[in-house]
């Protein structure tokens, strides 16, 4: 324990290991079980609350909506209330929203615990950021990091088999409420550990300045650029991979949830996007994880079979992961005083990349099919190959 220099409202920090292990909690539950979630389980809501398929669409739009509010939201705040508080929402939301659809009568009370657990990633992931940068000795940053984004894919190796042991049977509001059980105990655990109070090394534009002033700096095209390419290609993908792999008549019903589990399996690689970093520089690893990222969706354009399903879900679930830790390691060099509220911009850039992408893709894959739509998504990837990313510390 240690305390924490400047920062009144934060009395003492765990270790940076105990800091990454609750962030990857709170992570697990606000993407895996609180954002996620809805579209492992729709199966069971489509039954339970009569859902068509119209319905089904409009309610997912909605929770990605409450997700982008979420995230435009924190970033402009988080300097400004520090990371524990935005941290705590996030995973109370979790806890509010897993709960709600867990005890939900209607499909109106569904709807609205749905939106509610969405906010729930657009409020807790950025300001690890800033949590990690006040918290954690520098030479153990992007590591810390790394660990706190993979919580996304141990919460899938979790989600995602109960879903499936769940299809069959209402025990689906069990799986929900021990959802809101483990966001509860994250809530409290980050509580506990991250940072609070306004961050002390913010630093507010000149009076009459643009409040956005702060975006133009070198290196910040690069990474909202790369952003929004990844979110086009790698929502795409989530969005009808599962579809791909089911709809095959070559492939058993028990090839999807084995798809998922591959997918989240696979994401622990993102672990080690600091190292890998560290051991071959951000554009390398750039170029590797990009290439691999259009190589999945490229393999979803064969016939499926256990091989290419598994070769893809490898591909799709280790990319992804280190994709995701490496945009938070590339923010914060390009907005090294406010790291949070740069990567806050990163994730708008990449959610306007997926609101992009869905509708061009999926009208793309009505009148072409689905292996057409996933060749375009592979040649979408290789832009991200000639990115190069460029650091610039904050002018005066």
């Amino acid at each position: 324990m240690q305390s924490v220099s400047g920062d009144p409202g934060t009395r003492v920090v765990a270790s940076p290991g105990h800091l990454a292990a609750a962030g990857l909690t709170a992570i697990a539950v606000s993407f895996a079980f609180a954002r996620y979630g809805y579209g492992l389980f729709l199966p069971q809501f489509r039954e339970a609350f009569a859902l068509s398929t119209e319905a089904a669409g409009l309610l997912a739009a909605a929770g990605y909506a409450a997700y982008l509010l979420a995230l435009v939201v924190t970033g402009a705040v988080v300097s400004r209330t520090g990371p524990r508080l935005l941290v705590v929402v996030g995973t109370s939301a979790a806890t509010l929203g897993t709960a709600m659809v867990a005890a939900a009568p209607n499909a109106l009370v569904l709807a609205i615990g749905v939106c509610v657990a969405a906010t729930s990633p657009g409020g807790c992931w950025a300001p690890f950021s800033d949590a990690v940068a006040r918290q954690v000795p520098p030479d153990r940053q992007h590591r810390t990091l790394s660990v706190i984004t993979s919580g996304t894919t141990f919460g899938v190796l979790v989600s995602a088999p109960v879903a499936w042991l769940t299809g069959a049977a209402s025990t689906w509001r069990l799986a929900w409420a021990g959802f809101a059980v483990v966001a509860l105990i994250s809530a409290v655990w980050n509580a506990l550990l991250v940072a609070g109070g306004p961050d002390p090394r913010r630093t507010d534009a000149p009076a009459g300045a643009s409040p956005w002033r702060w975006l133009r700096r070198t290196g910040s095209a690069p990474l909202l650029l790369g952003s929004a390419g990844f979110g086009l290609t790698s929502t795409v993908y989530w969005t009808y991979a599962v579809d791909r792999v089911a709809g095959a008549p070559t492939m058993p019903d028990v090839a999807a949830p084995v798809f998922w589990v591959l997918v989240g399996g696979s994401g622990i690689l993102g672990t080690a996007t600091g190292s890998l970093v560290a051991a071959g520089g951000l554009r390398r690893t750039l170029v590797v994880t990009s290439l691999a990222l259009g190589l999945a969706s490229a393999v979803m354009v064969l016939p499926p079979s256990w091989a290419s399903v598994a070769s893809s879900a490898v591909l799709f679930g280790s990319s992804f992961m280190v994709l995701s830790a490496l945009l938070v390691i590339w923010s914060g060099e390009v907005f090294p005083e406010r790291p949070a509220t740069g990567f806050s911009a990163a994730l708008c850039a990449l959610a306007l990349g997926a609101i992009a992408g869905l509708p061009l893709l999926g009208g793309y894959a009505d009148a072409r099919g689905l292996p057409a739509m996933f060749a375009v998504n592979a040649v979408l990837a290789l832009p991200m190959l000639l990115l190069r990313p460029r650091f610039a510390r904050p002018s005066p």
